[in-house]
């Protein structure tokens, strides 16, 4: 079996891209799609399997996590994809055959889910499943989906937009900045759009309303979104001069970090300070987030070496938390933000180790249950975290 993939590797490396006609590449972008998709097919099916062992190991989005290095929304979706294909035969072989994309069988499998069964849907949406774009597949799916559910359990469309409700960040990949998206029921919705609208024309007219001539004026987006900023930080006791509500755990800050010569010298220094995990920030910036108790300053000397506590305390404290986030930025095994991260004993507490910040790494909570449930151990190799199975006790803690 290994002999057989590395075969294909090599063989996709002589593939020469280099002076194809366009009618050549075009072939090699479908042809390519169509391995993909017979590689999603049996990858799928091994996934499935992993989840019939029943032998203690690591479920299917587990393993594709660790081994695949998928995100945790891709491993979610791919063990359930996986799940409702073994009941879905014609899905199943039109992925095998390269005719669909895997995204047009998480779509199916999607519907699958929504009606509870798949046999139906798979009778359903195969037909369709080859002849369209995924993102008009997938609405047509969701829309068979809606006018099938299940009769009877007395669920109206307002509780199904509910329960789906949910609330995710982004971090755009062209230049780090910070994004919010999510749906909510109807109800909910028009009650946070009014208290926006509502706050947005106080800032309207705050700028001058129709009279406002400045080429700085707030356009519409940017109103509305300060609006949103403006009743959070309001709800939540933290606008700058606001007595009230303490500020919050370390894990659900902002995090700056100065270096010691830019705190005692300013920007003269040449040393930058910049937000954890979004990059340098210009003096005036600086200045202003400095007054927030939801942004909280860093200091680090040089070698950046914070907290020691030994085994006086188990918690890590305030401040460590703030150095943790200074040094890993987020779970050291898979990115995750550190507002969804624990703090780890290398050395487990129990085995006597310390609550030193070399003995601590941030794990998000998914793999710090990992990490205990299956018995592993955090080993660090050539700067990359990974959970490996534990031989014994370790020894060696974090190396900063």
């Amino acid at each position: 079996m290994c002999f057989m993939f590395e075969s294909t590797r090599e063989d996709l490396k002589h593939v020469v891209v280099d002076g194809l006609s366009r009618s050549g590449l075009e072939f090699l972008v479908k042809e390519c799609s169509s391995l993909e998709s017979a590689f999603a097919a049996r990858r799928l099916d091994a996934m499935a399997a992993i989840d019939g062992l029943n032998d203690g190991g690591l479920d299917s989005s587990g393993v594709a996590r660790t081994k695949a290095k998928a995100s945790a929304r891709k491993a979610k979706q791919s063990a359930k994809t996986a799940k409702k294909l073994v009941s879905m035969p014609k899905t199943r072989k039109k992925l095998a055959d390269g005719e669909i994309s895997e995204e047009h069988a998480d779509a199916a499998a999607d519907a699958a889910e929504k009606v509870e069964d798949a046999a139906k849907a798979d009778d359903a949406l195969s037909g369709d499943a080859d002849r369209l774009p995924v993102d008009m597949f997938s609405k047509k799916a969701r829309q068979w989906a809606e006018k099938n559910r299940p009769e009877g359990d007395g669920e109206c469309a307002q509780m199904r937009q509910r329960r789906a409700r949910h609330l995710r960040k982004f971090t755009s990949i062209d230049d780090g900045s910070f994004g919010l998206t999510g749906t909510t029921d109807v109800e909910s919705g028009r009650q946070l759009w009014s208290m926006i609208e509502e706050e947005a024309d106080r800032l309207w007219r705050g700028d001058g309303g129709r009279d406002a001539r400045t080429a700085d004026t707030r356009t519409c987006g940017q109103r509305l979104l300060d609006a949103l900023v403006s009743l959070v930080s309001r709800g939540a006791g933290r606008m700058p001069g606001t007595a009230g509500k303490p500020a919050p755990h370390p894990k659900y800050q902002g995090v700056v970090l100065i270096s010691l010569e830019r705190y005692l010298d300013g920007p003269a220094a040449g040393a930058r300070a910049e937000m954890i995990g979004t990059g340098p920030l210009p003096q005036t910036v600086l200045d202003r987030v400095m007054c927030d108790a939801a942004i909280a300053p860093m200091i680090v000397n040089r070698d950046g070496q914070p907290l020691w506590m030994g085994q006086e305390t188990r918690t890590a404290t305030p401040a460590q938390w703030r150095a943790l986030i200074t040094r890993d930025q987020g779970c050291v095994v898979c990115g995750s933000d550190p507002s969804r991260c624990e703090a780890h004993h290398i050395v487990f507490w129990r085995h006597g180790g310390n609550t030193d910040i070399t003995n601590l790494a941030l794990l998000c909570t998914e793999h710090h249950h990992m990490l205990h449930d299956h018995d592993l151990e955090l080993v660090v190799t050539a700067g990359v975290s990974e959970l490996r199975p534990r031989a014994g006790p370790a020894k060696q803690a974090w190396a900063a």
